[in-house]
């Protein structure tokens, strides 16, 4: 009785330990994804003379994946932010992007939109919650 005590002990302690362990890695494959992402828009950019692909102001548009697929990347991932929004492959494309422009939840924000603008090419998180670190996601 005494061994099952401290088994159930040692399992109320590692639990939400094991929890809090899981939600990092979710965060640390969500970070991984972008910069595959933004690593594939710079070999873009290298190929085309320096331009990023360029798409109107659009919720839910395919600039990214219709330029970067199958070339650069195999298929374009799901965006997961872990504890809050739900798997999405939603790319805004939008220009001058500034705080509190977030769009939270739609994925991703692109600045694609043409004319350049001092942050053309950039690509967010669409996420104003923090990450288990406290950092907001519009900041990856």
């Amino acid at each position: 009785m005494i061994v099952v005590a401290i088994i159930g002990i040692l399992a109320a302690v590692a639990f939400p330990r094991f929890a809090g362990l899981l939600r990092k890695s979710q965060e640390g494959s969500l970070k991984g994804t972008l910069a595959s992402i933004r690593s594939a828009l710079k070999v873009y950019t290298a190929d085309n003379e320096g331009w990023y692909p360029t798409g109107a102001h659009l919720n839910n548009s395919p600039v990214l994946s219709d330029t970067l697929v199958p070339k650069y990347l195999n298929k374009f991932p799901d965006i997961i932010v872990p504890g809050y929004h739900a798997a999405t492959k939603n790319v805004f494309c939008h220009t001058a992007i500034s705080p509190g422009h977030e769009h939270d939840g739609s994925g991703l924000i692109y600045d694609g939109e043409y004319p350049p603008d001092a942050e053309w090419g950039s690509l967010w998180i669409a996420c104003t919650h923090t990450d288990s670190k406290s950092i907001s996601w519009t900041t990856f």
